[in-house]
């Protein structure tokens, strides 16, 4: 749009600081080993479709469309709300998170994907990020990686991908 000359710098503000942790496909493997259930489905599920924290535990079954819809090649996820009045969409689904929620359908008995022991309320944010803590300091990893590092790992593999050239 060339509506700037240049990129913006931004500073950041006393006492915050940058989290650029992407995690490799090298170390994807290892990581999702080390996650127990359910950090790792919900991890999975993220790193795959990109989704928040927030929107992956929200996640409700009459959301998730497993059959492809018209001309469409695969299902989707609708996100029906997230951190912004944009953050409401579809995100057509991998191989892999499908799946992945076919396996977590299978078994389901209430209306959320991602639950907690009693398999009807949804899981805490809580109980994901003491199991990442775990799994991330087994690995010996960086502290900034966090559990929204996995959204930003899959919109990092996305931006790879646009960039590769076409092999004809």
């Amino acid at each position: 749009w060339r509506l700037t000359s240049r990129i913006p710098r931004f500073e950041l503000l006393p006492g915050e600081h940058s989290r650029e942790f992407v995690l490799s496909r090298k170390l994807e493997p290892h990581y999702f080993a080390a996650c127990p259930e359910p950090l790792r489905s919900v991890a999975e599920l993220i790193v795959n479709a990109g989704l928040r924290v927030g929107e992956a535990l929200s996640l409700q079954w009459p959301d998730v469309h497993l059959k492809p819809v018209g001309a469409a090649t695969r299902g989707y996820i609708h996100v029906r709300t997230g951190k912004s009045h944009n953050a409401k969409r579809n995100i057509s689904l991998t191989k892999r998170s499908t799946a992945l929620l076919k396996r977590l359908q299978a078994t389901a008995i209430g209306p959320y994907v991602f639950v907690r022991e009693d398999r009807l309320s949804p899981l805490s944010r809580f109980t994901l990020e003491d199991q990442h803590k775990k799994a991330r300091e087994a690995l010996k990893l960086a502290a900034d990686f966090v559990i929204h590092s996995l959204r930003h790992t899959m919109l990092t593999r996305l931006g790879e991908a646009a960039w590769m050239p076409l092999q004809l």
